[in-house]
C-alpha cells in the first residue's frame, strides 16, 4: 500500500510540474503577440498564488525550483533567478504576513503586495548580477499587465466555480 501511495504522490508531483511548465512556456509564448512583444504578464505568479490561497494546493520547493532552473537554461536568463522568484511567491504567499493583509484587504491587493515585493527583489538581484539598470518602460508594463491580469483570472475562477457547483446540484 505504502508503493501505491508514493507512486500516487510522484505522479501528482509530475503532473504538477508538467502543468507549470506548461504554463510558464505560454507565457512566455505571448511575447511573439505585438501587444505583448515589450513585455508578458507574469501567469505563472498568479496561478501559485492563487492555488496558494483559494485551492490551499501548496507546490513542492522542488517542482518551484526545477522548473525555474529548466526554464532559465532554455530561455538563457541568469541561471536561478526565475526559480528565486517562484520560491519567493510562495514563501511570502504562505507566511503570516500574508493572513494578516488578507483579513484586512482584499485578494487584489494582498496580490498585489505580494507581487511587487518578489518582483523588486528579483529585480535588485538581476541588476546586481549584471551591473547594469534595465530599461523601465517594459518593466512597469510587465508589473502592470499583470496587475489587471490578476482580477480577469481570478473572476473567472469564481465563474467557473460557481457554475460547476451549479450543475452539480
Amino acid at each position: 500500500i505504502k508503493n501505491f501511495y508514493y507512486f500516487y504522490k510522484f505522479s501528482k508531483s509530475i503532473l504538477f510540474f508538467v502543468i507549470l511548465f506548461c504554463l510558464l512556456n505560454f507565457q512566455k509564448s505571448l511575447s511573439f503577440l505585438s501587444f505583448f512583444e515589450i513585455a508578458t504578464p507574469n501567469i505563472i505568479s498568479i496561478t501559485i498564488y492563487l492555488l496558494i490561497i483559494r485551492f490551499s494546493i501548496s507546490p513542492s520547493n522542488m517542482i518551484l525550483f526545477l522548473l525555474g532552473l529548466v526554464h532559465d537554461i532554455m530561455s538563457g536568463d541568469n541561471l536561478g533567478i526565475t526559480s528565486i522568484f517562484l520560491l519567493l511567491i510562495k514563501f511570502v504567499s504562505e507566511s503570516l504576513f500574508l493572513d494578516r493583509v488578507v483579513k484586512k484587504s482584499d485578494e487584489w491587493i494582498s496580490f498585489t503586495i505580494i507581487f511587487l515585493l518578489c518582483f523588486v527583489t528579483v529585480l535588485l538581484l538581476n541588476i546586481a548580477i549584471n551591473f547594469s539598470i534595465p530599461q523601465f518602460g517594459p518593466i512597469f508594463f510587465h508589473i502592470g499587465i499583470t496587475l489587471i491580469l490578476f482580477p480577469i483570472i481570478n473572476i473567472s475562477i469564481i465563474f467557473l466555480s460557481f457554475v460547476t457547483k451549479l450543475i452539480k446540484s
